[in-house]
């Protein structure tokens, strides 16, 4: 199948390509070594000739300036020229960087792991201060900051005590333009326009898309004031078509025949999968402005302001089934089994009696960010002092929802027409599905509720949630100049954060108008959707369904649904609260001294953080519908010390090792600090149970050395080796105590309880003995990177070069609960990325590739809830070709080509090892996604 032939394609590429990054970094070292040393011995003394780099090499020559004089253990990416990131996103530009991984929603990078930890490992500054998040936790969602705005990103993956806010695996700082840094005015236009190469799947939804941006910088008043002002444009659309296998298991014996349905009582098989096309259309619309102001040289203030808006319209057409003894009584015949793993497994049958669902969804999302900074630095006395003060704020707002319907023209709610369906399962493939009956027949196919059991209790929902996220920060800090043992400086300061994220989600019950409002049962009379709201028919040929009925949401629901509002415990367990105020005390002492002959630098640092956290949300009262929740609040307050060390020994000049140790820490998950809680009394085991957030939640800790070599051999070529280790010292995991005590709860279900001690489910601080999962501590990991400029091996290649870097960890951490011990969120042993790249003359090309092996990540799962993924291997390769032209009247315009994902890279995901397996103890696939590839084309204009 063509799925199979790429995934080939990009193993083939993978193999190719991860064997010459490791043999280039390792041939290019020895190489720049002789020819470095050549060039000592026959250099002038003096360089008479000054050489303008620009473009790749500008961008690779200022990454490698910044990560050569930082005194931690950083990555970093540059822009281009203004405006111009490398990639299209920051996340995809954050992704190449060595022990660097993104993972993709919807077929785009948004959430980056550093050294095999997720984004809740990690915190996210712009400018050096702490920002909200539009999503649920803390991890940045980084497709809301333009690329085009930002002019660098540092990633510090080891501790340094004058940063604040700082993370455990590592800290993403995003900085944007300082415009008195430039001596002369810029104007920067960019245009792009891209396509989808899976076309228009979802009729009237355009697979075509726009990027356009604007750059403005200034001086002023003799350059004592400077001024920047940007605005970027996106119109992103995505193509994805998807599908899921529910779950797999045996099926017992036909009710006609008296026989195994599956004709072998020990196979597996299919019992329940969803096909969809979806289409996002997404749009986002952000202007910075900063202003540098500088009247003299013991004064400077930088003010800068950020504002986005990021709008989504998702709409995905599709259909889904049972198809287990236990909905409904199905037959089977025509089955082909096929061995996996050791465990026979239908591939392939004819089977009767499916009742399918055709889902029509429309997912809206809106997404606003402001952001405002100012830092300024003065001299007072002998202290060169900052003060800094910022405000941010976040609101996301969204609305979920989804109608069924099904073939019938019965109108009786939850009528029911049964049909024969052929199946081909292809593992690592869209499956082949072919119906009886056709389901775009608007004659034939009616709204309503049309699942097992008597339905799903209504006949579509509506889900509205809600969160906003609010931050202050303010810090005061100097610097003082000393000569004593070897330290050149000290550094003293205070930084002050207040955060507020708060959540809630209004839910309702869609039922078709001529429900039973007396009875309350949310189904009403079936209908059919009339001509004039009907859109053309959304096409599954890709799993062999053929076209499904589709409708506009927007004209339908008020039309034919009346909304019930749902108002039990589930629901009120969404709302909740957290406000965090921390305030950290910091001492830095920078060294600058000799050991050996050679020079040693970095810093000895001390953090102290002082924290008062308050969360909030529902304790249940009164289940049922509607339950009562108790608005509960509960306060903690604790201190932790955060010291660091960073050494660089300074073997020549161009050689450096580094050394570090510190302890770090991240915040636990919002979520998981919520106060919300529901408990009840078993009626027969009159036990108490529950389960909820923990208030009293305290950071992950960890412990971490670092160890590194770099080389240096020009400001674009280096070799680098660093191993690392994390030890966990507090983890947090979900458990159920068994000790917990109920005293004082209410007890709404009317039993009296044995005992006030019973069981409780609940995030929990673990330091390896609060279970027997494993209790794991260690995270580990080495990396290898390197650039090389190719007119360093051969003076012909000048131009060429190549950039890469391979990462393998470990860790023997366990984050699930006893029956799936998963590994921890976000590790994937393997990480590599390869970039070729040639440039010369005005014109630039580039190749990259980049793969990241199986992961537990984080995704979106049933009712806008968060759910763990078992995310197999991804990998994807990009490229780009640009001219820039060097005179005439069209000197200062680029022409852009560029292409992500060019392999048709797919995204699949396994069912846990909680559900059933293979006898070799492999688990069954899951979700397979396929998102097109992605062509951008532009113009870009720079006038200075």
């Amino acid at each position: 199948m063509k799925s199979v032939t790429r995934r080939r394609n990009a193993a083939s590429i993978k193999t190719v390509l991860m064997s010459t990054a490791a043999c280039a970094i390792a041939f290019g070292g020895l190489t720049m070594v002789a020819h470095a040393q050549d060039e000592a011995a026959t250099a002038p003394a003096e360089d008479t000739q000054v050489v303008i780099v620009t473009g790749i090499r500008k961008g690779l020559q200022d990454s490698l300036t910044i990560k050569k004089k930082n005194t931690s253990i950083v990555e970093a990416v540059s822009a281009e020229d203004i405006g111009k990131l490398p990639d299209a996103s920051i996340a995809e530009s954050l992704a190449r960087l060595p022990g660097l991984a993104a993972q993709r929603v919807g077929g785009r990078s948004q959430t980056i792991s550093i050294r095999g930890l997720s984004g809740d490992f990690s915190t996210t500054l712009l400018n050096g201060r702490m920002q909200v998040s539009s999503g649920d936790n803390r991890a940045a969602e980084f497709d809301q900051y333009p690329s085009e705005m930002v002019s660098s990103a540092i990633v510090y993956k080891t501790p340094d005590a004058g940063l604040t806010g700082q993370g455990l695996s590592g800290t993403v700082v995003l900085n944007t333009v300082r415009p008195l840094d430039y001596n002369k005015r810029v104007i920067s236009v960019n245009l792009r326009g891209s396509v989808n190469t899976n076309g228009e799947i979802v009729p009237g939804y355009s697979a075509n898309g726009n990027r356009i941006s604007l750059a403005y910088i200034d001086q002023f008043m003799d350059g004592k004031l400077g001024v920047a002002l940007s605005y970027a444009h996106l119109d992103d659309p995505s193509e994805l078509q998807h599908s899921k296998s529910w779950w797999w298991d045996k099926q017992g014996n036909d009710s006609v025949t008296g026989l195994p349905r599956l004709g072998n009582a020990d196979a597996f098989g299919l019992h329940g999968v969803e096909i969809w096309s979806t289409a996002r259309r997404q749009t986002r619309d952000g202007y910075m402005a900063v202003l540098d102001f500088k009247p003299n040289d013991n004064f400077r203030s930088v003010n800068d302001f950020y504002y986005s808006v990021f709008d989504q319209n998702e709409v995905t057409h599709g259909a889904q089934w049972y198809q287990t003894q236990w909905t409904d009584d199905i037959h089977f015949s025509n089955v082909v089994v096929s061995d996996r793993g050791g465990t026979p497994v239908v591939q392939q049958a004819t089977i009767s009696g499916i009742a399918p669902i055709i889902r029509n969804d429309n997912n809206l999302r809106r997404d606003e960010m402001f952001s405002f900074g100012s830092n300024n630095r003065f001299n007072i006395g002998a202290w060169r002092s900052v003060i800094d003060f910022g405000y941010s704020r976040s609101v996301r707002k969204e609305s979920i929802a989804e109608t069924y319907a099904g073939y019938g023209t019965d109108p009786t709610p939850v009528s029911r027409t049964f049909d024969t369906i052929d199946e081909n399962i292809a593992f690592g493939d869209f499956p082949q599905l072919t119906p009886g009956l056709n389901y775009a027949d608007a004659d034939n196919v009616y709204l309503g509720d049309v699942a097992p059991w008597g339905g799903w209790g209504h006949d579509g929902a509506i889900r509205q949630p809600k969160v906003v996220d609010q931050l202050a920060t303010a810090r005061f800090s100097g610097v003082h100049d000393m000569d004593w043992a070897g330290f050149k400086s000290i550094e003293l300061g205070v930084d002050y954060s207040h955060r507020t994220k708060e959540k809630g989600v209004q839910e309702w019950d869609l039922c078709l108008k001529g429900w039973n409002q007396t009875t309350n049962d949310c189904h009403g009379t079936r209908v059919a959707v009339d001509a004039a709201d009907l859109q053309e028919p959304t096409n599954l040929d890709f799993a062999g369904f053929g076209k499904v009925l589709s409708y506009d949401l927007g004209s339908v629901l008020d039309k034919y649904y009346d909304r019930r509002a749902i108002l039990n415990e589930d629901n009120l367990n969404k709302y909740w609260q957290v406000d965090e105020e921390l305030v950290t005390l910091f001492a830095k002492m920078n060294i600058d001294t000799t050991m050996g002959g050679h020079g040693l630098r970095g810093n000895l640092g001390l953090q102290y953080v002082g924290a008062k956290q308050t969360s909030a949300g529902n304790e249940i009262i009164q289940r049922g519908s509607p339950a009562i929740g108790q608005w509960v609040s509960t306060s903690k307050e604790y201190g932790d010390f955060l010291p660091s060390l960073n050494l660089i020994y300074d073997m020549d000049d161009n050689s450096v090792l580094r050394f570090a140790m510190s302890r770090a820490m991240a915040r636990p998950r919002m979520e998981d600090m919520r106060a919300s809680r529901n408990a009840s009394v078993s009626l027969t085991t009159q036990t108490w149970s529950g389960s909820g957030g923990n208030p009293n939640l305290k950071p992950w800790i960890a412990d971490g050395v670092d160890l590194a070599y770099e080389r240096y051999f020009n400001r674009t070529s280096y070799i680098g080796v660093a191993g690392f280790q994390k030890v966990m010292r507090n983890y947090i995991r979900n458990l159920t105590v068994s000790d917990y005590d109920f005293t004082g709860w209410t007890n709404t279900s009317g039993v009296t309880p044995l005992s006030n001690i019973g069981s409780f489910t609940l995030p929990i601080n673990d330091d390896g003995t609060a279970s027997n999962i494993g209790g794991g501590k260690n995270v580990s990991g080495i990396e290898f990177s390197g650039a090389l400029d190719g007119a360093l091996v051969w003076d012909k290649l000048n131009g060429f070069g190549v950039i890469g870097s391979f990462s393998r960890g470990w860790t023997n951490i366990r984050s699930g609960d006893d029956i799936d011990p998963s590994k921890l969120p976000g590790f994937s042993g393997d990480v590599g990325n390869l970039t070729g790249y040639y440039e010369r003359g005005g014109f630039s090309a580039r190749l990259s590739y980049r793969y990241r092996s199986a992961f537990l990540g984080e995704t979106y799962a049933l009712y806008a809830n968060r759910a763990a993924a078992r995310i197999l291997a991804d990998d994807q390769v990009d490229a780009q070709i640009s001219y820039q032209m060097q005179d005439g009247p069209l000197k200062g315009v680029t022409f852009l080509l560029q292409g992500y994902n060019l392999t048709d890279s797919n995204y699949q995901t396994q069912l846990k090892v909680t559900e059933n397996k293979t006898a070799d103890g492999s688990s069954y696939p899951e979700i397979y996604e396929e998102y097109g590839k992605t062509i951008l084309f532009g113009v870009s204009y720079k006038f200075q």
